[in-house]
């Protein structure tokens, strides 16, 4: 069970990555394109869904399933509890980042009634997309850490399971 959160955590995780890295790449770089045309057909496509309706239910469920293995794994190593907690900081850190950020430029862009001005779409988009690679890199790192404790987790179980053996014969 321990060992599923772990792993469901490091897969959540990069989903997350993948998912900011594919909105920095392709989203926001339409977004800032032909600017209002651009945020005017965006507006038009996300009429169902748009990917905040994704984010809301993949970061906290990528936080509780972190925060989880931390509790979890608390008792396997020191470097366990530090990477899961330096994930946990980037994790909320990006979220606070979401929240201060990012929606109020998506709700210049996306969500008010009446289009603002070129010039204030321009510089929302614009910031939008140069503030989304801070967020890639805020979720890379909190990556890296999952990986870390995934990492000396399966190596104590190995290494454990290797003295075991020995002591046996």
């Amino acid at each position: 069970m321990r060992k599923i959160v772990l792993y469901a955590s490091v897969a959540f995780s990069s989903g997350l990555f993948f998912s900011l890295l594919f909105n920095s790449i392709v989203n926001a770089a339409n977004w800032e394109s032909h600017i209002p045309q651009s945020i005017t057909a965006t507006k038009n496509f996300f009429v169902v869904a748009n990917p905040g309706t994704f984010f809301k239910m993949i970061d906290p469920a990528n936080l509780i399933l972190v925060v989880l293995a931390l509790i979890l794994f608390w008792k396997v190593s020191p470097s366990v509890r530090l990477y899961l907690g330096i994930a946990i900081l980037c994790y909320v850190s990006s979220m606070i980042l979401t929240f201060t950020y990012f929606y109020p430029r998506n709700e210049i862009m996306f969500l008010s009634e009446q289009l603002p001005d070129t010039a204030t779409l321009k510089k929302a988009a614009y910031e939008w997309g140069k503030m989304g690679w801070i967020r890639c890199l805020i979720s890379l790192v909190g990556l890296v850490y999952v990986f870390l404790a995934m990492d000396t987790v399966t190596s104590t179980n190995r290494n454990s399971s290797l003295i075991e053996n020995k002591q046996i014969r």
